[in-house]
Parts: structure tokens; sequence; C-alpha cells
């Protein structure tokens, strides 16, 4: 019966228009042994390809250097002076953008690890460990100052004002007297061009030196 029935139907889907293998999937067959028949499957159309230009790539320029500070701008610390600190590789010292590196010293036959730019080498001076490794920074004429104001220039009486009287004045070698101060294991000097028993409250700093771990010696070659 589902025989007469299937093939009624089938011819008058053929009349239709509607095709064999969707009433064959629908009504099955009366064998159960029998594989169905699969519906036919439609590729679907891929889009044409978008011809439209990729977005450009965003790049990021590098930053720039901040702007150098002038001389006189630059702060006094125990350990440092500007941006610089004692303890700083020579990579890390010539980062900051102050210093040269590797500079033939003509007068002594040496080449110096760090030496300060032009703009900071009359006031400023610097001392390396043989890696280059920066182990003194001296101030020897006016204009960078400490977070109190002192500076090279600055009077006896300045100085031990600030550092206060637990602070004493010490022998320096060469008839001259230094005044040490440290935070922790970072110290700052103050060297006076008179012997102690020489000094008055009138006398000049005449050289500042910043050390980290020994205190600072206050001496200076000319190589």
């Amino acid at each position: 019966m589902k025989q007469q029935i299937a093939a009624a139907i089938l011819a008058a889907s053929m009349a239709g228009g509607v095709g064999t293998g969707v009433v064959a999937h629908q009504l099955g067959s009366d064998d159960p042994n029998e594989t169905p028949t699969a519906t036919p499957s439609t590729t679907a159309t891929k889009p044409a390809p978008d011809k439209t230009k990729p977005a450009p790539v965003k790049t990021t320029a590098a930053p720039q250097p901040a702007a150098l500070q002038p001389v006189s701008s630059l702060k006094i610390f125990a350990g440092m002076v500007g941006p610089v600190r004692v303890g700083m590789t020579k990579t890390q010292a010539f980062a900051t953008g102050y210093l040269n590196k590797d500079v033939e010293r003509t007068a002594c036959g040496t080449v110096d690890h760090l030496v300060w730019k032009d703009a900071y080498k009359e006031t400023l001076d610097i001392y390396t460990l043989d890696d280059g490794q920066v182990s003194s920074i001296g101030v020897r004429a006016p204009g960078p100052t400490t977070r109190s104001g002192l500076q090279v220039g600055s009077t006896f009486k300045a100085v031990k004002d600030v550092l206060g009287p637990e602070r004493l004045p010490e022998e320096m070698g060469y008839g001259q007297t230094g005044m040490l101060v440290n935070e922790g294991d970072s110290w700052i000097g103050f060297l006076f061009d008179a012997a102690p028993d020489a000094m008055t409250d009138a006398t000049q700093v005449s050289f500042i030196e910043v050390t980290r771990g020994n205190p600072p010696g206050l001496m200076r070659d000319g190589c």
C-alpha cells in the first residue's frame, strides 16, 4: 500500500517539479535493511575576496630622552649628583645623557671611561673603577646645590648650621679641612682650603665630593 501511495506522490511531485531525492528521503522504504538515499548537498558560493587595502600598521616612536638640566639646577645628594649615582655601571651612567664615554685624556695619555658633557665638565668631575663603574663625583665650582642650599662657595658657618654640632671638621691633608656627612652608606664631603686651626666662620667650601661605601677623601690629582 505504501508503494502505491509513494508512486502517486512521486507522479504528482514530478508534475509539480519536486525532486525525487526529497520524496525518497521523506517516505523511506518498507525494507528495514535498505539504506536511505542521502539528500543531495548544495555547496555555498564563496564570497569574492575583499580587495580593500589592509589598514596601515601603527608604529610607536621611541621615547625621547628628557631635556638635560642646566648645571645650576642639578642637586647634590649623598652618593649622587643630578641623575648620576655612584655605583652606576658605565652603561647606566652613559644612558643618563649627561656623560660621554671612552674619552682620551691627551695630557695624561689615558682614556677616561666617563666624562661629563661640555656644559658640565667645568663644574663637575667623575671617577670610575677599572670596569667603568662610577666611584666618585666631584663638584668644583658654584652651581649644583644640596637640598639645604649648600654649594661650592658656601661658608663654614653655613655648613655647620646644616650639619649640626655633632659633625666636626677633620684634617684632610695638605693643610686642608673636611666635613663629612652620610645617609646610610652614601656620603657627601665638604672641603675647605684651610687647616682646622685656621678655620673661621667665613672660610668657604672649595670642593664637594660624593661617594658610596667609603667616605670621601676630598682629594683630586691632575691625572
